[in-house]
């Protein structure tokens, strides 16, 4: 296992970083991607989505659903009023993003879908099929990278192919190195 994919080693919590973006930017797909690559390297990943939507019953294709097929030890889904891990209704009310390591235990990476407005690192995923194309980036400081499936403008961030998994992992893992 090269340098790059070693999980980096726990100090006290695992990195976060997350994926947001506008309705049909491709967050999903995106999550699943780097969720089936980082367990094929070793690492131990949650994932933690947000939606503004009740939670829906369990159909096989459910957000949280598509991150535990794609191997994610836990998926979290937080809705406005209630939570679930790996689709079990919590009951308690929902926790806020700063508490999942804690409740999450033993992981090397939570990759949080959506929470738009969380102050984490946050990769924008931008595409075509999305009917809201107004960036994110310009607007929130925490925004440390855009993936897109189409030519735009990225400012001074880095810029990746939204469907190039490797080289936004390879990102990924570098951050969790440096902060690690």
């Amino acid at each position: 296992m090269s340098a790059d994919r070693t999980p980096p080693a726990l100090v006290s919590s695992p990195y976060i970083i997350g994926v947001a973006g506008w309705k049909n930017s491709g967050k999903t797909t995106l999550v699943e991607r780097l969720v089936a690559h980082f367990t094929r390297s070793g690492w131990r990943v949650v994932t933690v989505k947000h939606t503004h939507h009740h939670l829906r019953p369990h159909d096989g294709a459910t957000d949280g659903e598509r991150h535990s097929h794609a191997g994610a030890i836990a998926s979290i889904v937080i809705a406005p009023d209630a939570w679930e891990i790996d689709g079990v209704r919590q009951p308690s009310a929902p926790p806020q993003l700063t508490e999942i390591p804690r409740i999450i235990g033993d992981a090397d990476l939570i990759i949080a879908e959506g929470f738009k407005s969380a102050p984490i690192a946050k990769i924008e995923a931008r595409r075509t099929a999305s009917k809201t194309r107004d960036p994110l980036a310009p607007s929130d400081p925490h925004i440390i990278a855009i993936a897109a499936d189409h030519t735009t403008e990225s400012g001074a961030l880095p810029l990746f192919d939204l469907n190039d998994v490797e080289a936004i992992a390879a990102f990924i893992a570098a951050g969790a190195a440096k902060n690690g």
